[in-house]
């Protein structure tokens, strides 16, 4: 085989490698996600409804159980549960729960806010639709 062939052949296999990457560069991040049945998603909306009710009495307990919440959607939809992957306001609403220094109430309260923030987004309502414009808790 010739030196020009053999460069051509090399030269194949780096464009087919590049096409390859670029192709999959599209798919990495976005995950498909099971959709919901109505029943689910008016039980997981009671569920918020509820954790959050809670929070103003048992601010840890509230939070705790709105991650759980959160986690039972992820699983239901099929989502990939490796905390890399987990979404954004999941992984922000679990290091303002985990807190430890500074106002650790005002770090629960911003965990709840990024969970309700999940909750909407991967149940495709929003947690309160009564109260839309509402974004503040106690």
């Amino acid at each position: 085989m010739s030196t020009t062939a053999l460069v051509i052949i090399g030269l194949a296999v780096v464009v087919i490698l590049f096409v390859l990457v670029l192709g999959r560069r599209g798919r990495v991040g976005r995950v498909d996600m099971v959709p919901l049945s109505n029943e689910s998603r008016d039980r997981y909306l009671a569920d918020w409804d509820r954790i959050e009710t809670r929070f103003v009495d048992a601010p840890k307990e509230a939070v705790s159980e709105a991650d759980a919440l959160v986690m039972a959607v992820l699983r239901e939809r099929r989502h990939p549960l490796e905390v890399h992957r987990l979404p954004k306001d999941m992984q922000e609403a679990r290091r303002d729960a985990a807190m430890e220094k500074g106002d650790r109430t005002e770090g629960m309260r911003q965990a709840m806010l990024h969970y309700r923030a999940a909750m909407e987004k991967i149940v495709g309502a929003p947690v309160h639709p009564e109260r839309e414009g509402r974004r503040e808790m106690a």
